[in-house]
């Protein structure tokens, strides 16, 4: 399975903000790889492009490997921790299909952005199926799959990159992105 998605102009301005966020995630989280459009492979024959990935890329919470580790620079192999996509509102069909092949494949959080919908529908792995999180009282998803990265879901709607990118500063203030770093990187004796 191969596919390739084309975007309306809101859809790759939502994708542009995510890619901001995750870029200064990635920026403050040595060890992590975040890309645009990369090829993924799932399985012997499924390969996928996904809008937007993040993956670990050393520790016990790495799940896919890299071209510098298989020699093959076309394409991740295996699940990433974190995967974004844009849709189109008639995608729904699209959206479902992904939605059950990342899953399947252990993909921690999946989070699917529908243009003109008022928040993102976030996919979070629990005990083998995905669950949908709600942002909390003061109106933030945190992700588990990349501890520290806490957006406010209002922000995203009115695409107020201030309040997006204050809501991820908050998150990599604390503790759990600072014990998520200890995991990624070690110091060598």
């Amino acid at each position: 399975m191969k596919e390739k998605q084309e975007y309306d102009i809101t859809q790759s301005a939502m994708l542009a903000d995510m890619t901001t966020c995750l870029n200064l995630y990635r920026l403050s989280t040595p060890g992590i790889y975040v890309c645009v459009h990369p090829q993924v492979q799932l399985s012997e024959n499924i390969r996928i492009t996904p809008s937007l990935i993040a993956q670990v890329n050393a520790g016990p919470h790495k799940q896919c490997q890299t071209g510098e580790e298989t020699g093959d620079y076309d394409r991740f192999l295996g699940p990433p921790n974190f995967i974004f996509d844009v849709f189109r509102k008639d995608q729904k069909d699209l959206y479902e299909s992904r939605k059950s092949l990342f899953e399947q494949s252990g993909v921690i959080e999946y989070v699917a952005w529908f243009t003109l919908e008022q928040k993102p529908i976030w996919n979070r792995l629990t005990e083998g199926r995905y669950e949908v999180i709600e942002e909390d009282e003061k109106n933030i998803i945190k992700s588990s799959a990349l501890p520290g990265l806490w957006l406010p879901v209002d922000a995203m709607v009115q695409r107020d990159m201030f309040l997006m990118l204050a809501g991820l500063q908050r998150g990599l203030s604390r503790r759990e992105h600072h014990e998520f770093m200890d995991t990624v990187w070690k110091k060598k004796p």
